[in-house]
Parts: structure tokens; sequence; C-alpha cells
């Protein structure tokens, strides 16, 4: 499953970038942060971690269901948000 994801402070875009989520466990290195990614069961596990001092995030652990997105889905996380659309790979 291919994944474009977005993080915005309010309407500020921060970052953006595209990762493909497959069976072995890989990382995609955004400008700010770090995506962990896994196909398992079925759902993608996503964990976003590594964040600079100046973004108050932590670490946002996704449990996303292997899908193809109609829109971008996004989660309120208080002053941020997280923008995802997902596509499957033909």
């Amino acid at each position: 499953m291919h994944v474009d994801l977005a993080l915005f402070e309010g309407d500020t875009l921060l970052d953006r970038g595209c990762f493909t989520v497959g069976a072995d466990r890989a990382v995609f290195a955004f400008s700010l942060f770090q995506a962990s990614h896994q196909l398992v069961s079925g759902s993608a596990d996503v964990v976003l971690f590594g964040f600079p001092k100046h973004i108050d995030l932590k670490k946002i652990a996704l449990d996303m269901p292997v899908h193809e997105s109609l829109d971008w889905e996004t989660i309120d996380l208080g002053r941020y948000t997280v923008a995802f659309s997902c596509r499957l790979e033909a």
C-alpha cells in the first residue's frame, strides 16, 4: 500500500512524504521526523517518531487498514494534524 502523509500545524504544512508499506519493516525519513512501517495482519502498522523539540509530539502510532482512500483522511492531534491518503499498488 502506498501512503502519502503530511503533518500540519494549523493550516501550515510542516512536512510531507510518500512511502510504500510492505511485509518487511522499513523506515522512511521525512525532513522533521521518521516513519517506521510494516504490513501486519491486513493493516499497516505505522509509527511516526523522532520529532524535533519545537514540535510538541513524541510518538504517533497508526493502525491503518489496507484500503484505497477516496480523499485525504485526517487525525486531529490538538494543534497538529496528520493527513494521509492510501493507494493500493497494482
